[in-house]
């Protein structure tokens, strides 16, 4: 099989990945809904309705929160993180999405555009160690 031929995993089997790592590794998160669209009348008024009760265009895809343990592995505090997940290749980052790494980083919120669900795990493992949370 050539280069051409290999699958990319599309971005919501990449999410689903991620997202039962965090499940498995009891880390709290949420995943942003902001890709609200489509053709049929009822979800052209959800997004009117979405951009009304305030969402945003560029938000990143997952609100994560790393445990910061104490000594004896007790959750003290949490560190919130983000992450703009994306497919492995083809991707583009969208100026809304730019803006929006900017303002988390301004923020002090660790932040990071992933390609692929192993990019998004890599992530958070390392924040886990850099903060000191339990693994």
């Amino acid at each position: 099989m050539s280069g051409k031929d290999r699958y990319i995993p599309l971005e919501d089997d990449e999410a689903m990945v991620f997202a039962n790592w965090l499940r498995i590794n009891n880390i709290p998160h949420t995943h942003i809904a902001n890709e609200i669209g489509g053709s049929t009348k009822i979800t052209k008024l959800r997004a009117i309705k979405a951009k009304k009760m305030g969402q945003t265009a560029g938000v990143w895809d997952y609100e994560i929160f790393i445990p910061i343990t104490n000594i004896d592995g007790e959750i003290d505090a949490y560190q919130e993180a983000r992450i703009e997940l994306k497919r492995a290749k083809g991707s583009k980052i969208s100026r809304e999405q730019k803006a929006w790494g900017e303002i988390y980083s301004m923020a002090g919120i660790p932040c990071a555009i992933c390609k692929g669900a192993r990019s998004a795990i890599d992530f958070v493992q390392e924040l886990i160690i850099e903060i000191g949370g339990a693994e």
